[in-house]
């Protein structure tokens, strides 16, 4: 289920930035994380802490709700 959390996070990360017409290099600069980083985050390859959740949502201009996947896809995937 964590993993599903994590690539599920990293696309709608990706969703929005995409949305903001960011690219992971500005985000990344903007935020004070590594593009590297950025890139492991929206390919769900590791979990991002909830302090740099609330960064990244003040940089794109949206809510932390906004970046959060859907519980309910995600339980269902678990069943």
């Amino acid at each position: 289920m964590k993993k599903k959390i994590a690539i599920e996070f990293g696309k709608k990360l990706a969703e929005k930035r995409k949305e903001k017409d960011i690219l992971q290099k500005d985000l990344s600069q903007q935020c004070g994380f590594s593009l590297n980083y950025i890139g492991i985050v929206e390919r769900g390859e590791k979990s991002i802490s909830l302090e740099k959740v609330y960064v990244i949502a003040a940089i794109l201009e949206c809510s932390v709700h906004d970046l959060i996947p859907d519980e309910k896809a995600i339980l269902l995937e678990v069943e």
